[in-house]
Protein backbone atom coordinates (compact mmCIF):
# COMPACT_ATOMS: atom_id res chain seq x y z
CA UNK A 1 0.00 0.00 0.00
CA UNK A 2 1.42 3.50 -0.83
CA UNK A 3 0.36 6.37 1.52
CA UNK A 4 0.22 9.75 -0.12
CA UNK A 5 1.43 12.87 2.27
CA UNK A 6 -1.59 15.29 1.89
CA UNK A 7 -0.25 19.04 0.29
CA UNK A 8 -1.39 22.64 0.31
CA UNK A 9 -0.69 24.21 -2.75
CA UNK A 10 -0.72 27.72 -2.72
CA UNK A 11 0.39 29.78 -6.00
CA UNK A 12 1.75 32.86 -4.93
CA UNK A 13 2.12 34.81 -8.32
CA UNK A 14 -1.76 33.71 -8.92
CA UNK A 15 -2.25 35.12 -5.36
CA UNK A 16 -0.72 38.34 -5.94
CA UNK A 17 -2.51 38.84 -9.43
CA UNK A 18 -6.06 38.14 -8.27
CA UNK A 19 -5.48 40.00 -5.19
CA UNK A 20 -4.11 43.19 -7.38
CA UNK A 21 -7.09 42.84 -9.60
CA UNK A 22 -9.47 43.28 -6.85
CA UNK A 23 -7.72 46.11 -5.40
CA UNK A 24 -8.13 47.51 -9.09
CA UNK A 25 -11.76 46.74 -9.41
CA UNK A 26 -12.79 47.93 -5.61
CA UNK A 27 -10.84 51.34 -6.77
CA UNK A 28 -12.81 51.84 -9.62
CA UNK A 29 -16.10 51.21 -8.43
CA UNK A 30 -14.98 53.83 -5.87
CA UNK A 31 -14.28 56.31 -7.89
CA UNK A 32 -17.28 55.61 -9.90
CA UNK A 33 -19.85 55.86 -7.42
CA UNK A 34 -18.47 59.13 -5.96
CA UNK A 35 -18.50 60.53 -9.46
CA UNK A 36 -22.21 59.56 -9.54
CA UNK A 37 -22.64 61.43 -6.39
CA UNK A 38 -21.27 64.34 -7.06
CA UNK A 39 -22.05 65.04 -10.52
CA UNK A 40 -25.78 62.86 -10.96
CA UNK A 41 -27.24 65.44 -13.60
CA UNK A 42 -24.22 62.92 -15.34
CA UNK A 43 -26.53 60.35 -15.49
CA UNK A 44 -30.48 59.89 -16.41
CA UNK A 45 -31.73 57.23 -13.84
CA UNK A 46 -35.38 55.99 -14.70
CA UNK A 47 -37.03 53.50 -12.07
CA UNK A 48 -36.16 52.30 -8.88
CA UNK A 49 -34.20 49.64 -9.43
CA UNK A 50 -31.98 52.11 -11.64
CA UNK A 51 -31.45 54.41 -8.16
CA UNK A 52 -31.07 51.73 -5.79
CA UNK A 53 -28.19 50.46 -8.24
CA UNK A 54 -26.20 54.10 -8.21
CA UNK A 55 -26.88 54.57 -4.83
CA UNK A 56 -25.90 51.28 -3.61
CA UNK A 57 -22.37 52.00 -5.40
CA UNK A 58 -21.79 55.17 -3.73
CA UNK A 59 -21.97 54.12 -0.34
CA UNK A 60 -21.52 50.14 -0.02
CA UNK A 61 -18.16 50.57 -2.26
CA UNK A 62 -16.46 53.82 -1.69
CA UNK A 63 -13.25 52.81 0.09
CA UNK A 64 -13.91 55.75 2.80
CA UNK A 65 -16.88 54.53 4.50
CA UNK A 66 -17.39 51.83 7.31
CA UNK A 67 -18.83 48.81 7.17
CA UNK A 68 -19.10 48.35 3.41
CA UNK A 69 -17.21 45.76 0.82
CA UNK A 70 -13.84 48.11 1.22
CA UNK A 71 -13.65 48.11 4.92
CA UNK A 72 -15.02 43.51 4.11
CA UNK A 73 -12.10 43.07 1.72
CA UNK A 74 -9.51 45.30 3.74
CA UNK A 75 -10.44 43.30 7.37
CA UNK A 76 -9.65 40.02 5.38
CA UNK A 77 -6.65 41.26 3.40
CA UNK A 78 -5.44 42.37 7.50
CA UNK A 79 -6.55 38.91 8.72
CA UNK A 80 -4.79 36.36 5.84
CA UNK A 81 -1.31 37.83 6.61
CA UNK A 82 -1.86 37.18 10.64
CA UNK A 83 -2.83 33.77 9.74
CA UNK A 84 0.90 33.36 7.71
CA UNK A 85 2.77 34.76 10.24
CA UNK A 86 0.96 32.42 12.76
CA UNK A 87 1.58 29.53 10.83
CA UNK A 88 5.29 30.38 10.36
CA UNK A 89 5.53 30.93 14.04
CA UNK A 90 4.45 27.36 14.78
CA UNK A 91 6.81 26.17 13.38
CA UNK A 92 9.55 28.43 14.35
CA UNK A 93 7.95 26.93 17.53
CA UNK A 94 8.41 23.47 17.07
CA UNK A 95 12.13 23.88 15.76
CA UNK A 96 12.97 26.44 18.87
CA UNK A 97 14.32 29.09 16.46
CA UNK A 98 15.72 31.98 17.93
CA UNK A 99 12.83 34.79 16.52
CA UNK A 100 10.27 31.94 17.20
CA UNK A 101 8.41 35.03 19.46
CA UNK A 102 8.63 37.69 16.62
CA UNK A 103 6.88 35.81 14.00
CA UNK A 104 3.85 34.97 16.70
CA UNK A 105 4.40 38.62 17.56
CA UNK A 106 3.82 39.90 14.25
CA UNK A 107 0.74 37.83 13.46
CA UNK A 108 -1.10 39.08 16.82
CA UNK A 109 -0.14 42.73 15.32
CA UNK A 110 -1.83 41.52 12.29
CA UNK A 111 -4.72 40.26 13.90
CA UNK A 112 -4.99 43.55 15.93
CA UNK A 113 -4.77 45.73 12.35
CA UNK A 114 -7.63 43.38 11.19
CA UNK A 115 -10.32 43.74 14.19
CA UNK A 116 -8.94 47.40 14.11
CA UNK A 117 -10.14 47.42 10.88
CA UNK A 118 -13.29 45.99 11.14
CA UNK A 119 -14.30 48.08 14.43
CA UNK A 120 -12.41 51.54 13.64
CA UNK A 121 -10.84 51.92 16.79
CA UNK A 122 -8.02 53.83 15.67
CA UNK A 123 -10.30 56.74 14.82
CA UNK A 124 -11.28 56.97 18.61
CA UNK A 125 -8.22 58.31 19.07
CA UNK A 126 -8.93 61.29 16.86
CA UNK A 127 -10.61 63.42 19.90
CA UNK A 128 -8.70 62.61 22.56
CA UNK A 129 -5.25 63.59 20.81
CA UNK A 130 -6.73 67.11 19.47
CA UNK A 131 -7.87 67.61 22.99
CA UNK A 132 -4.49 66.80 24.56
CA UNK A 133 -3.09 69.19 21.79
CA UNK A 134 -3.46 72.18 20.80
CA UNK A 135 -5.85 71.73 17.68
CA UNK A 136 -4.77 74.07 15.78
CA UNK A 137 -0.99 73.43 15.93
CA UNK A 138 -2.55 69.76 15.00
CA UNK A 139 -4.32 70.72 12.48
CA UNK A 140 -3.77 70.35 8.85
CA UNK A 141 -1.74 67.06 7.78
CA UNK A 142 -2.71 66.15 11.61
CA UNK A 143 -6.44 66.71 11.00
CA UNK A 144 -6.78 62.56 11.56
CA UNK A 145 -4.81 63.41 15.00
CA UNK A 146 -4.72 59.35 15.42
CA UNK A 147 -1.80 59.17 13.26
CA UNK A 148 0.20 60.83 16.40
CA UNK A 149 0.41 57.66 18.39
CA UNK A 150 0.27 55.91 15.15
CA UNK A 151 4.00 57.29 14.15
CA UNK A 152 4.93 56.42 17.40
CA UNK A 153 3.58 53.04 17.82
CA UNK A 154 5.72 52.36 13.86
CA UNK A 155 8.78 54.41 15.92
CA UNK A 156 8.76 51.34 18.48
CA UNK A 157 7.73 48.78 16.48
CA UNK A 158 10.98 49.13 14.19
CA UNK A 159 12.88 49.26 17.33
CA UNK A 160 11.52 46.26 18.66
CA UNK A 161 12.09 44.40 15.61
CA UNK A 162 15.57 45.74 14.34
CA UNK A 163 17.25 42.52 15.26
CA UNK A 164 14.78 40.57 13.64
CA UNK A 165 14.60 42.25 10.41
CA UNK A 166 18.83 42.68 10.18
CA UNK A 167 18.68 38.05 10.36
CA UNK A 168 16.87 37.77 7.65
CA UNK A 169 18.05 37.09 4.13
CA UNK A 170 18.38 39.43 1.31
CA UNK A 171 15.56 38.54 -0.53
CA UNK A 172 13.47 38.68 2.09
CA UNK A 173 14.68 41.52 3.99
CA UNK A 174 13.70 43.61 0.69
CA UNK A 175 10.24 41.97 0.21
CA UNK A 176 9.29 42.76 3.54
CA UNK A 177 10.91 45.98 4.02
CA UNK A 178 8.93 46.90 0.30
CA UNK A 179 5.80 45.33 1.76
CA UNK A 180 5.61 47.34 4.69
CA UNK A 181 6.78 50.58 3.51
CA UNK A 182 4.19 50.54 1.05
CA UNK A 183 1.75 49.77 3.90
CA UNK A 184 2.82 52.35 6.36
CA UNK A 185 2.57 55.23 3.10
CA UNK A 186 -0.95 54.73 2.58
CA UNK A 187 -2.36 54.29 6.42
CA UNK A 188 -0.15 56.85 8.17
CA UNK A 189 1.03 59.89 4.77
CA UNK A 190 -1.65 58.95 2.93
CA UNK A 191 -3.83 59.90 6.19
CA UNK A 192 -2.05 62.83 6.85
CA UNK A 193 -2.42 63.88 2.86
CA UNK A 194 -6.21 62.90 3.33
CA UNK A 195 -6.44 65.30 6.85
CA UNK A 196 -4.73 68.14 4.74
CA UNK A 197 -7.35 67.80 1.95
CA UNK A 198 -10.19 67.17 4.94
CA UNK A 199 -9.05 70.78 6.42
CA UNK A 200 -8.80 72.91 2.98
CA UNK A 201 -11.68 71.31 0.93
CA UNK A 202 -13.40 69.52 3.00
CA UNK A 203 -15.19 66.11 2.82
CA UNK A 204 -18.21 66.66 0.62
CA UNK A 205 -16.60 66.72 -3.27
CA UNK A 206 -15.38 64.71 -6.04
CA UNK A 207 -11.61 65.88 -5.21
CA UNK A 208 -11.12 64.52 -1.71
CA UNK A 209 -13.61 61.20 -2.51
CA UNK A 210 -11.09 60.12 -5.72
CA UNK A 211 -8.11 60.77 -3.61
CA UNK A 212 -9.11 58.63 -0.58
CA UNK A 213 -10.03 56.03 -3.16
CA UNK A 214 -6.59 55.77 -4.34
CA UNK A 215 -5.02 56.31 -0.92
CA UNK A 216 -6.72 53.39 0.50
CA UNK A 217 -5.48 51.24 -2.40
CA UNK A 218 -1.70 52.00 -0.78
CA UNK A 219 -2.79 49.75 2.18
CA UNK A 220 -4.04 47.03 -0.03
CA UNK A 221 -1.26 46.43 -1.99
CA UNK A 222 1.21 46.74 0.83
CA UNK A 223 -0.96 43.60 2.12
CA UNK A 224 -1.26 42.10 -0.98
CA UNK A 225 2.83 42.43 -1.35
CA UNK A 226 3.15 40.95 1.83
CA UNK A 227 0.75 37.98 1.58
CA UNK A 228 2.88 37.48 -1.72
CA UNK A 229 6.48 37.65 0.51
CA UNK A 230 4.81 35.10 3.52
CA UNK A 231 4.26 32.83 1.09
CA UNK A 232 7.32 32.69 -0.86
CA UNK A 233 9.05 32.18 2.36
CA UNK A 234 6.94 29.55 3.68
CA UNK A 235 7.77 28.05 -0.18
CA UNK A 236 11.65 28.50 0.41
CA UNK A 237 11.64 27.44 4.44
CA UNK A 238 8.69 25.06 5.56
CA UNK A 239 9.20 21.46 5.56
CA UNK A 240 7.29 19.53 2.74
CA UNK A 241 3.51 18.82 3.46
CA UNK A 242 2.79 22.24 2.31
CA UNK A 243 3.49 22.40 -1.49
CA UNK A 244 3.51 25.62 -2.87
CA UNK A 245 3.43 26.13 -6.37
CA UNK A 246 5.86 29.54 -7.91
Amino acid sequence: MSSNTPTVKIYPKRTLTILFAIIILLVCLSIWGQYLRFFPRSYSVHGAIQEFGIDLLRQSFYTDSEANVPTYFNTIILFIPSMLFALIGAWKLSIKDKFKYQWIGLSLVFLYLSMDEASVLHEKLIAPMRLLFNYERFGGIFYFAWVVPGMAAILLFMLAYLRFFIHLENKFKFLFFISLAIYVSGIIGGEMLSGHFAGTIGFKNFTYAAYTSLEESLEWIGCSLLIFSLLKYIQQYLPDGITIQA
